[in-house]
C-alpha cells in the first residue's frame, strides 16, 4: 500500500518544509491564509477532501484487517504479499502498519486546514446561503476527523471496554505544523480519545443540515447517527448503540432488498439500496479497491490465482440458498504453487462495478459503502443482547438477524440465552461483513481467539506454523494491535516511550 500524496493536503508539506522562515515559498503556491476567502474556495477544498475520504475508506483499512483474521488462508501462489500481517510478524518498521497511520493523520491534517480556515474566513459579504454550506462543510470535517481517529483507534489500541485507561491514539485538533518537538502530541488514554471523538461527533451533528438519502454520496444527518451507532457499541454504551442504530432502521429510509438481484446490484453496479453513505466514484475519480488478491483473474489467460481464498469454515457458515454465498463467493478452479491446479471457492464481492472498468477483466473498483443499514440491524441486535434498552419501542436481538436473514434469502435462526444469541450475531456479522474490515475488532470486541483451521484443499493453502493444519492467537495477543510506525516514535520524544506492548 503507498501512502496518499493529493494535492488538499499539500499545505502540510509545505509549511513544515518552509518552518524556518515563512517567507520562503515557492512561486505560484498559494499563500495557506489565502486559501479561503470565497464559497468557490470552499467548494474546492470540501472536494479536497472528500478525494482523500474517498482514498482511505476501505483499501488496506479494510483487507490488510481482513487476511490478517481468521477468515482467510493464503494459497500456496501468494508470494508473500501481506505477509508479515498474515503471518502475524509485524514490527514498528512495517509498511503497512505505517501507511495506514500516515494516511489518517493526513485526511486529519487536512480536515483541522479546513476548519481553522473556515473559522477565519470574513463571510460578511457571502450570500447567507453560502453561509449555510460552510457550515456544512465545517460539519463534514467534524465528521472526517471523527471517524479517522476512530479508525486508529480501532487499529492501534486495545477494546474499550475495561481499557479506558490504556494509550489512546494522538487527538490531533489543530493544524500547526512546527519543528518544535515539545509541541508535538503524546497518546492520552484511550478514555479521552472516545471523548474526543463524541465531541467531534456532537459539532458533526450540530453543523451538518444534509437529511439522509439513499446511497447520499455526500455525509448526511444519518451518516452522524451511523458512526454515533458505532461509537457507542464499542465504548460499551448499549442503550445509545441500540438508539442511533434504531433510529436509521425506524426512519424507513433504508429497507432492507427484498430480491437477489437487488441484493447482487449493490456490488456489482453499486446500486442505492440500503446504502446510508456510500461515497462518489468514476472511471477517472476511483477510491481504494478493498481486493487484496481474493481474485487474482488474468483475462489473457483466463485464468484464477487468488492470493487470498476463505477458510472451510466460512464456506460452511453460509447456507447454499443464501444470496450471499450465492453472490459473493465462486467456485473454480485456481492456480497455485508449482503450477497445480485446485477447484476450491474464491471470495468474490469484490469483482467491482461495471460502470468503473476500464478495457476487460476486473478493476475490483466499486463506490465505498461507508455505512450501510444491514450494519445497523446487527449494532441494534448485539446493544439489546449485551443488555441495551431502546428508549422508544422494544427489539429483540434474534428478530433483527432474522429481518436481515430473510433480506438475504436465508433461512430464521432460533437460539435462547444471551452467550448464544452472541455467538449467533459474531456469525452473522462474518456472513454479512466479510471483507468489509470488520473482524479482528470484532474478536477483540466479543473476545474470541483467533483459529485458523481447515482448509477448503490444504494443498493449496500456505499456513505458517509446522503442521500447516491450526493457527491460534488470543485475542488479547499483543499482535491485535498494530504497532506505532517507528519513525513516528523517532520524530515524536512525547511518544518514544508509548508503543504498543510486544513491539
Amino acid at each position: 500500500m503507498k501512502k496518499i500524496l493529493l494535492i488538499s493536503g499539500i499545505f502540510a508539506a509545505l509549511v513544515s518544509a518552509t518552518s524556518c522562515n515563512m517567507d520562503l515559498r515557492p512561486a505560484g503556491v498559494i499563500d495557506p491564509n489565502e486559501s479561503l476567502e470565497t464559497k468557490e474556495d470552499a467548494d474546492k477544498l470540501r472536494d479536497g477532501m472528500y478525494n482523500l475520504l474517498r482514498a482511505t475508506v476501505g483499501g488496506g483499512y479494510a483487507s490488510i484487517d481482513e487476511i490478517r483474521s481468521d477468515l482467510f488462508h493464503a494459497t500456496s501462489s501468494f508470494g508473500n504479499n501481506g505477509g508479515t500481517m498474515y503471518n502475524w510478524i509485524q514490527t514498528a518498521t512495517d509498511g503497512d502498519a505505517s501507511s495506514l497511520w500516515a494516511n489518517s493523520y493526513y485526511v486529519i491534517a487536512d480536515a483541522n486546514f479546513f476548519l481553522q480556515r473556515a473559522n477565519a474566513v470574513n463571510t460578511s459579504e457571502w450570500t447567507e446561503q453560502d453561509r449555510a454550506s460552510l457550515d456544512v462543510y465545517k460539519g463534514e470535517a467534524y465528521f472526517i476527523r471523527a471517524y479517522h481517529h476512530m479508525e486508529l483507534a480501532e487499529l492501534f489500541c486495545l477494546d474499550y471496554v475495561g481499557n479506558e485507561q490504556s494509550y489512546g491514539i494522538p487527538y490531533v485538533t489543530r493544524y500547526a505544523p512546527t519543528s518544535d518537538q515539545t509541541q508535538y502530541p503524546s497518546r492520552g488514554t484511550l478514555e479521552h480519545t472516545f471523548e474526543m471523538i463524541l465531541a467531534d461527533l456532537d459539532s458533526a451533528a450540530k453543523y451538518i443540515t444534509t437529511p439522509g438519502q439513499r446511497g447520499s454520496d455526500r455525509i448526511t444527518k444519518d451518516a452522524v447517527t451511523a458512526l454515533q451507532a458505532r461509537v457507542a457499541l464499542q465504548m460499551g454504551d448499549y442503550d445509545t448503540a441500540a438508539d442511533k442504530a434504531n433510529e436509521l432502521i425506524e426512519s424507513g429510509t433504508y429497507p432492507l432488498v427484498s430480491s437477489e438481484t437487488s441484493f447482487n446490484a449493490m456490488w456489482t453496479s453499486d446500486a442505492t439500496d440500503e446504502s446510508i453513505l456510500m461515497l462518489y466514484a468514476s472511471r477517472t475519480e476511483l477510491g481504494a479497491s478493498n481486493d487484496y488478491g481474493y481474485i487474482g483473474y488474468s483475462a489473457n489467460k483466463d485464468q484464477y490465482s487468488p492470493y487470498y481464498v476463505p477458510e472451510k469454515w466460512v464456506i460452511e457458515l453460509y447456507e447454499p440458498e443464501d444470496w450471499r454465498f450465492k453472490n459473493q463467493f465462486l467456485q473454480t478452479d485456481i492456480l497455485a504453487g508449482g503450477g497445480q491446479t485446485f477447484n476450491l471457492y474464491i471470495f468474490y464481492k469484490f469483482i467491482g462495478n461495471s460502470a468503473l472498468r476500464v478495457g476487460s477483466g476486473y478493476n475490483y473498483q466499486i463506490r465505498p459503502k461507508v455505512f450501510r443499514i444491514a450494519e445497523m440491524y446487527l449494532i441494534r441486535a448485539e446493544a439489546v443482547a449485551r443488555g441495551g434498552v431502546l428508549s422508544s419501542g422494544t427489539s429483540n436481538p434474534l428478530s433483527d438477524l432474522n429481518l436481515l436473514r430473510n433480506a438475504r434469502g436465508a433461512t430464521a435462526l432460533s437460539g435462547t440465552g444471551d452467550e448464544q444469541i452472541l455467538s449467533l450475531i459474531l456469525e452473522e456479522r462474518v456472513r454479512e461483513l466479510i471483507g468489509e474490515g470488520f473482524r479482528i475488532q470484532d474478536l477483540k470486541r466479543f473476545r474470541v481467539n483467533l483459529q485458523r483451521n481447515t482448509a477448503q484443499v490444504p494443498e493449496a493453502i500456505y499456513m505458517p506454523t509446522s503442521n500447516q493444519e491450526t493457527f491460534e492467537k488470543s485475542y488479547t495477543d499483543d499482535r491485535m494491535l498494530y504497532p506505532i510506525p517507528q519513525t513516528e516514535l523517532d520524530a515524536n520524544p512525547n511518544m518514544a516511550a508509548q508503543q504498543n506492548s510486544g513491539y
